[in-house]
């Protein structure tokens, strides 16, 4: 039996290839921020106000043990990151932060938070309608919102990769929301 190509039929033909997704532009407000922080338990407030102050992702707070702390030099070390290994700058406010969740550790081994990723998203979830917050106040904006804090600041692309983890422009310039608003007080010279 010959096959003839025209009854060969491409089984890619009936993939629906679906529209690409939106991108997510919002940017958290301190004022929302802190109105999500006083709906959450002390220990899920560490976590989200570590993922503003930082720009770290979820999956890289959750990894902290104390051994990766370093606060006199004001750095820890970032392991097994989406991008590898990093040194993270810190704030004085996540300094304050990570100061108090060293104190309850045992060793240096043990991790800072013994939660899960699934626990810190439903808790995100749960202040956030308590708060009567948008939909778009997520734990991953707070990465897009500190990211465009620093860019609204002046911060250079090398600086601002370097507190995002970032190893590209491109990506970088995907979590930086700067408005016309921004650069207004920049444009008089």
């Amino acid at each position: 039996m010959v096959i003839e190509p025209d009854q060969v039929k491409n089984p890619c033909d009936n993939i629906v290839i679906p529209p690409p997704s939106k991108p997510r532009n919002y940017v958290v407000s301190k004022q929302e921020l802190a109105l999500l922080l006083n709906q959450m338990t002390p220990t899920m407030a560490s976590i989200v106000e570590l993922a503003y102050e930082t720009a770290m992702r979820r999956s890289e707070i959750l990894k902290l043990r104390v051994k990766n702390l370093h606060l006199e030099a004001r750095t820890l070390d970032v392991i097994d990151a989406k991008t590898g290994d990093r040194i993270c700058p810190l704030t004085t406010r996540a300094i304050e932060i990570l100061t108090e969740i060293k104190a309850k550790a045992i060793h240096n081994e043990s991790l800072l938070f013994r939660v899960t990723r699934a626990g810190v998203s439903q808790a995100v979830t749960r202040a956030r309608r308590k708060a009567g917050l948008s939909e778009d106040v997520r734990l991953h904006q707070l990465r897009h919102s500190r990211i465009t804090a620093v860019a609204a600041q002046g911060w250079n692309p090398q600086q601002i990769m370097l507190v995002s983890g970032h190893r590209d422009v491109r990506s970088m310039a995907r979590y930086s929301h700067l408005s016309v608003h921004d650069v207004l007080d920049k444009i008089n010279f």
